[in-house]
Formats: structure tokens, C-alpha cells, sequence
């Protein structure tokens, strides 16, 4: 029987994590102690397929609730996270004992309430990290979802037009890159393994801060660029831990631009491009520049960057992300918005323009 593709990308994603988290584990006794002997690697072993088993619990939990309002998920994935935890923590210390005597070591292991804690603490952030990907996969599936329902009402209503195009906007919005998800969760499981539970910790908090951004926000709404800018914030925030000193940013924005309009996530792929053919190919320091001005009735958004041309694709203008964004404007505004992109002799730049509109009605300061 052949998985659903939402089953099967979950199910590639929970291998691939606690079998990277199996290997970073046994790394510390090779780098540090010798050889990880038969009783760790066994422990390890059971608490990685033990892990995996209860990572289905997590995924079930987080897609039975994907319908529901954002702080009903959040609570649900925290439950499922916790239970998940404690559970395999407490299996791991009740077995830890029964393994020593099989394998008939002379490694004692630590006592049961002392384990038990400590592989909580470091299995919360496991399955922590777990569910945050499947929020995004079950994102994506839902929107893909919708979008189907509204294709098949499009022929028996007659507002199916306009429904189609609010699917169209849904999809588009929640396409994350997988690559930018696996890299940052690869950062995180890494801090984990060396004890960085500092960083970690703030790392995750970021992540938490774009995830919870990304599902909360209507699908089809024009926010605040106030708002808009600080999700970005978010973003680049996380991005910056993996590119330390090579990655500077520099927003250029008015007070009184605060409450323009925007699509919302409409910035992020053009900050995601920069990052991806600018920043992670290159050895000095990028700055990413984003800069937002009203020029006659009109709001234009400036992203570019110093890069080396070199590193740029041959066609600037192509793939999916600026393709999306200009589905999106000519959706939203028609011909009223446009995206234009160009690569000069030191980076690449991409500029947005779009009706200038206001949450409320901007009134000038009146002149005494």
C-alpha cells in the first residue's frame, strides 16, 4: 500500500532526525572516551526506535489538530511534546538496568530518577523540534488541501473564481523553504548535543517566533509592514546563528510607513534568495539591506545585497519564490504591482512596488 505523501514526508523526516541524533549521541564517547561500547550503543539504539515509535504519537497529535485556531495547537503540541518526553525518558531509565546485565558490562548506570531527568530535558527539545516541522508539514498539506476543496466548488458556484484565487494565495503563503527548516533544526539538535543549551534555547525561541507568525496570520490578509518587518526579524534572527559575523542586515524604514499594507510573508523569499546565492556561498561578511519608501501613492520595497555577482544564478528573475510573489501581487493589485529584480556588478537587488495602503487613514500633523 503506498503512503500518502503527507505520511511519507513525516515518516522520511522522523528517520532522518533520530538517526542523525543516534550518531551525534555516540560522537562525544569516540571524540572523548574511547570506544561507545556494546551497552551505549545499545541504549542509544533503543532510545532512538523507541524515540521513533513515539514521534508517530507527536505527528498524530499535531495533525488531529490542524483545523483548530492557532493557540488550540500550540497547546496540543506542547501536550504531546511533554508526554512524548517523559514517556521515553521514564522507558529509557526503567531499561537501563535490564540492558546492563544482557550485555553483562561493568558500566553502572546513573540512578533512575538522575537519568530519567536528564534525558527528559534533552528529549523535550527533540520532540520539540519534531513537532515544530510537522506544524509546518501539516501547514502546507492543509493549504494544499483547501485549495482542492475550493477547485471543486469552483465549478458548481459562482463565486468560485474568487475562492480559487484566495486558495491560490493560501498555497503560496505557506510554501517555507524545507531546506531553510532542516538546516535550522540541524543547528539546534547540534547545540543540544554539546551542552549549548543557551543558544539553543534562544535558537528555538526564534524558530517559535516565525512558525507561530507563519500559522497565525490569515492567509489572505494585508498587514502592517510594521508586522511585516518584524517576522522578517525573526527570520534573519535565526539565519544569523548559523551565519554568525558573514551575515549583517540593515533595515531603512520610516515610522510613518508603519502601518502600510502589505501581503504578508511577501519579503521572506527575497531575503531567502540573498541568504541562499549570497551569504552561504560567500567566506566575508554580506549585508542584507531591506529599505521601504512611498514614492507618489505608491510603496516601494527595496531588498538588495553586496554580494559577489559571481555567486548569482544566470537568469535572475526565475524560480519558484519571485514567480510566487509576482502570482501574488498581479492576485491581489493587478497591473497595480509589479516585482523587479537585477544583478549588478557587486550583488543582486529586488524591488516590490504596490499601492500605498494604510490600516487607518493617515492624518498629517497639523501645522500651527
Amino acid at each position: 500500500m503506498r503512503l500518502k505523501p503527507e505520511l511519507r514526508q513525516a515518516g522520511i523526516l522522523t528517520l532522518a532526525t533520530w538517526t542523525l541524533s543516534g550518531v551525534l549521541y555516540l560522537i562525544p564517547y569516540h571524540l572523548f572516551g574511547g570506544e561507545a561500547g556494546l551497552y551505549v550503543a545499545l541504549s542509544v539504539l533503543n532510545i532512538c526506535l523507541l524515540g521513533a515509535l513515539l514521534s508517530a504519537g507527536v505527528y498524530w497529535a499535531v495533525r488531529s489538530a490542524r483545523s483548530r485556531n492557532a493557540a488550540v495547537r500550540l497547546v496540543t503540541l506542547g501536550m504531546a511534546v511533554f508526554a512524548a518526553s517523559a514517556l521515553l525518558a521514564l522507558l529509557d531509565a526503567a531499561t537501563a538496568d535490564l540492558l546492563a546485565r544482557l550485555v553483562g558490562t561493568d558500566q553502572t548506570p546513573a540512578p533512575f530518577a538522575m537519568r530519567a531527568t536528564n534525558n527528559f530535558v534533552a528529549l523535550v527539545w527533540q520532540f520539540a523540534l519534531l513537532g515544530a516541522a510537522f506544524t509546518v508539514i501539516e501547514a502546507n498539506n492543509l493549504a494544499r488541501d483547501r485549495e482542492r476543496e475550493l477547485a471543486l466548488a469552483r465549478e458548481t458556484a459562482s463565486r468560485a473564481e474568487a475562492a480559487a484565487s484566495a486558495a491560490r494565495l493560501a498555497a503560496l503563503r505557506y510554501q517555507l523553504n524545507p531546506h531553510f527548516l532542516f538546516n535550522t533544526l540541524n543547528a539546534i539538535s547540534s547545540l543540544i548535543v554539546t551542552r549549548d543549551y543557551g543558544p539553543a534555547d534562544a535558537m528555538l525561541a526564534k524558530l517559535s517566533e516565525f512558525l507561530r507568525a507563519t500559522l497565525s496570520v490569515d492567509q489572505d490578509a494585508l498587514i502592517p509592514l510594521e508586522d511585516e518587518l518584524a517576522t522578517l526579524q525573526h527570520y534573519l534572527e535565526i539565519e544569523s546563528v548559523r551565519f554568525g559575523d558573514r551575515l549583517e542586515v540593515a533595515f531603512v524604514c520610516g515610522a510613518d510607513l508603519n502601518d502600510a499594507l502589505v501581503p504578508g510573508f511577501i519579503l521572506q523569499p527575497l531575503v531567502e534568495n540573498a541568504i541562499k546565492y549570497a551569504v552561504a556561498p560567500s567566506t566575508r561578511p554580506v549585508t542584507i539591506r531591506v529599505e521601504a519608501r512611498a514614492d507618489d501613492g505608491s510603496l516601494t520595497i527595496v531588498v538588495d545585497d553586496d554580494g559577489v555577482a559571481g555567486e548569482y544564478p544566470p537568469k535572475p528573475g526565475t524560480g519558484v519564490g519571485l514567480a510566487n510573489i509576482r502570482q501574488r501581487l498581479q492576485t491581489l493589485y493587478g497591473d497595480q504591482a509589479s516585482l523587479e529584480t537585477a544583478r549588478r556588478e557587486h550583488g543582486f537587488i529586488a524591488i516590490v512596488r504596490l499601492p500605498l495602503r494604510r490600516l487607518v487613514a493617515h492624518i498629517p500633523a497639523r501645522v500651527a
